[in-house]
């Protein structure tokens, strides 16, 4: 199952009715195959030797018996990460609107599942971070909802989001999370930029207080919605700190233009649009969803290497790789049935 991840998946019991429920040293082995109504390509069977009992391998989702096929699972997931709503797929598919929202939830929840795992499991090795805000809403416009985003710049890697008020709390929730899913080294400075929010300086010197970093706030002064000036202040560290070589480090452009992306891809985010958010929790999927798309199987053309200086134009110049493959988290692209049954410990 994990043959293109650099860590061990085991395989578990992930019936709740089994009394061997997600034991690791409890004996689990495949046990055929077979078919269902919705799916014409067999599925997997598995044998729980501890519960005595079968089951399938889409029991290591959500996904378990809500009566569609892998296609069509693959199919939601495209959809809604290139910015289309639950209403738009459900025409698209020709399915009831709220079975759509029950593969979504399922697909964004082990879209989150796989993330933490593979991150905690594997502790990512931060060099540059990009950090910022985009605004959005809930219900009104009243009420303001932001995203708060941590970006790593030299494998362009997404490595978590926080929904919440633009405060300093939700800034602390976010930078735990960096610190928690780090590989961080007294040997190696972090270089952190950010926009001028007030939050970010107390915020890292309290949660990196014995990680050494180098801090630089990119302050942008506006007159009538027009950018005027752009002011840089070294909070920790000089201008040495931040060499200006290939990749740029003193700015936060990575990160805007990845907003962009982001933009493009969540209907939620988008510039005056009737697809506003009307629940906190559907935000919250669409951004796992299009995280793990963007992380573990969209190849990043800034991140492709040269290999070949041949002319033919048969011959492969480049090695394509995901931002999951440059941060050294999988050795290729994955694809959503391998999120749909690949088997992920669910912590309390």
């Amino acid at each position: 199952m994990s043959e293109k991840l650099k860590c061990e998946t085991k395989l578990f019991c992930p019936c709740p009715e089994c009394t061997h429920y997600q034991k690791t040293d409890n004996k689990v082995t495949k046990d055929g195959f077979y078919t269902t109504k919705h799916d014409k390509p067999p599925r997997q069977r598995f044998y729980c030797h501890g519960g005595k009992h079968r089951f399938s391998e889409t029991r290591y989702s959500d996904l378990f018996n809500l009566g569609g096929s892998f296609k069509e699972y693959e199919q939601v997931a495209k959809l809604s990460s290139l910015g289309l709503g639950c209403e738009a797929i459900a025409a698209v598919l020709d399915h009831d609107p709220r079975t759509i929202d029950k593969w979504l939830s399922a697909i964004g929840k082990k879209s989150e599942q796989f993330h933490l795992f593979i991150c905690l499991t594997i502790k990512l090795k931060l060099v540059f971070l990009q950090l910022d805000e985009l605004w959005s809403y809930c219900l009104a416009k009243y009420r303001k909802l932001w995203v708060f985003i941590g970006f790593e710049v030299s494998a362009k890697f997404w490595i978590n989001f926080e929904l919440g008020s633009r405060t300093q709390r939700t800034a602390c929730r976010l930078i735990k999370q960096i610190r928690d899913v780090g590989d961080f080294s007294q040997k190696r400075v972090l270089r952190v930029t950010t926009d001028k929010l007030a939050a970010y300086p107390r915020v890292l010197a309290e949660v990196f207080f014995d990680i050494p970093y180098r801090y630089l706030q990119i302050v942008k002064r506006r007159v009538k919605k027009r950018l005027a000036t752009v002011k840089k202040v070294f909070v920790s560290g000089t201008s040495r700190s931040f060499p200006q070589n290939t990749p740029k480090t003193q700015n936060t452009s990575y990160l805007e233009r990845f907003n962009l992306t982001l933009r493009q891809h969540v209907c939620y985010l988008q510039r005056k649009t009737l697809g506003y958010c009307k629940k906190r929790t559907n935000f919250n999927r669409i951004l796992w969803i299009n995280l793990y798309n963007y992380n573990y199987i969209q190849f990043h053309k800034g991140l492709r290497q040269k290999i070949s200086n041949n002319a033919d134009k048969f011959n492969k110049h480049y090695q394509h790789l995901t931002p999951a493959m440059k941060m050294a988290l999988t050795t290729g692209p994955l694809s959503w049935q391998f999120l749909f049954t690949v088997p992920i410990l669910i912590t309390p």
